[in-house]
């Protein structure tokens, strides 16, 4: 062996340090397993031993790993990592974060040849703070207190440091109010797509061995975060997964290292979002308890949208649905019908998603009278 890279961090960075000419380590487990149902060996005489056939190694100059190439192999591959390399004569490993007990391996076996590299994530620059101040108000709708405390929570992240906590931040208000959007609009100004995680899917059984760790093959928290492209993180309806679980978030929030029981990894400088439907702090501590409630940076609320910014919304969300339609679509459309409608009735609207909901039912019902109204049309003729 010549050279091991571990490489940590998504599979578009992982891609451009690979070579091209590489043959998989699922190629490699699969050749592996075939060769030992194989025996291979000499026929002798009766009396005497019977000697193995020394078997040539196969020579591959790159092997390459990809992160989900782990679960498709046995847990004592896992627990026999070198052993299955050991049948081949490999002079370049490429492995996209690989779990703890491979790590190990190699490091005890090839100490000298082993390269770590890490995926650089993009940090909040005072350029980026400046551009979320200057574009909140015309993105997120009628939160116009939210910008300053937000501007106040992420400014700590301007100092130079290369290894600083995270900035955990809990958003809360009803649901619908844009707590969702200000993360996406985040990600947006960094550049990076959000790394998003829905919580309230999760029942109890599974979401242990996601949080902890199972077997090497399992979905885990760490593995996505490993894979994840942004270092802006929404871990949205955080409220909803039992408080017991809230442990494995304690070093992450301190610190920025999470580990389970396959992986290590820290989130320096990052952006942790947390969302909840509670309406006060004091419901959010009573609930969540205290020990993961005084590791939050900051609480921002989110408030009821006035009828002002509904209004605005209504006015927006016809624009974006419109843009979708085509040219012969367009043309049958009132927009501004569909907007007095639903501002005369804007006092029992209370968030965006209703918005969206009854505008998309006024252009459908538009395009279905239309569509219905040229068929008639042909009938009569």
């Amino acid at each position: 062996m010549k050279s091991i890279v571990l490489y940590y961090g998504p599979k578009k960075g992982f891609n451009k340090i690979i070579p091209i000419e590489k043959v998989s380590l699922s190629e490699i487990v699969a050749e592996h397993d075939n060769q030992n149902k194989v025996i291979k060996h000499i026929f002798v005489k009766e009396g005497e031993i019977a000697e193995d056939i020394p078997v040539e190694k196969k020579k591959h100059e790159n092997v390459v790993a990809y992160s989900e190439q782990y679960a498709g192999i046995t847990e004592s591959a896992v627990q026999s990592f070198l052993s299955v390399l050991d049948s081949y004569e490999i002079d370049n490993l490429y492995l996209q974060n690989p779990p703890l007990q491979i790590k190990v391996q190699l490091q005890q076996t090839y100490p000298g040849i082993i390269t770590e590299k890490h995926f650089s994530y993009k940090k909040l620059s005072k350029k980026m703070l400046l551009e979320i101040n200057e574009k909140f108000d015309d993105t997120i709708i009628g939160q116009d207190k939210v910008k300053d405390r937000l501007l106040a929570a992420l400014y700590p992240l301007l100092q130079k440091s290369s290894k600083r906590k995270p900035i955990v931040l809990m958003f809360y208000g009803k649901s619908g109010v844009g707590k969702t959007e200000t993360a996406k609009f985040i990600s947006k100004v960094l550049g990076q797509p959000l790394f998003r995680k829905q919580f309230s899917m999760f029942h109890s059984g599974e979401f242990q061995g996601y949080l902890f760790g199972g077997t090497h093959s399992q979905a885990s928290f760490a593995r996505d975060l490993l894979e994840r492209e942004s270092n802006v993180l929404l871990l949205d309806e955080f409220d909803k997964p039992h408080p017991v679980f809230h442990s494995a978030f304690y070093q992450l929030f301190d610190e920025g290292i999470f580990e389970d029981k396959n992986y290590q990894l820290s989130l320096y400088n990052s952006i942790i979002i947390c969302t909840s439907n509670y309406l006060t702090e004091e419901e959010i501590r009573k609930n969540l308890g205290d020990p993961i409630f005084y590791r939050f940076d900051k609480f921002i609320k989110f408030d009821d949208l006035s009828i002002e910014a509904i209004c605005k919304i209504i006015d927006i969300q016809i624009e974006n649905r419109c843009r979708k339609l085509s040219p012969g679509e367009l043309k049958v459309i009132d927009s501004a019908y569909i907007s007095e409608k639903m501002k005369a009735v804007a006092n029992r609207i209370q968030n965006v998603r209703q918005i969206v909901k009854i505008v998309d039912e006024y252009i459908s019902m538009q395009l279905v009278g239309a569509l219905l109204k040229a068929e008639t049309e042909k009938l009569d003729i």
